[in-house]
């Protein structure tokens, strides 16, 4: 799972490297956060 995030995290900064979308919860997992 952490390399498919990093994959991913890596993909959606080269689109937008203002806001990293991909946020981690530690113990709980991972949220998106959605952009207007």
């Amino acid at each position: 799972v952490d390399t498919h995030i990093k994959t991913l995290r890596a993909k959606l900064r080269a689109v937008d490297p203002a806001e990293p979308p991909i946020h981690t919860h530690r113990g709980l997992g991972y949220s998106v956060s959605r952009q207007p």
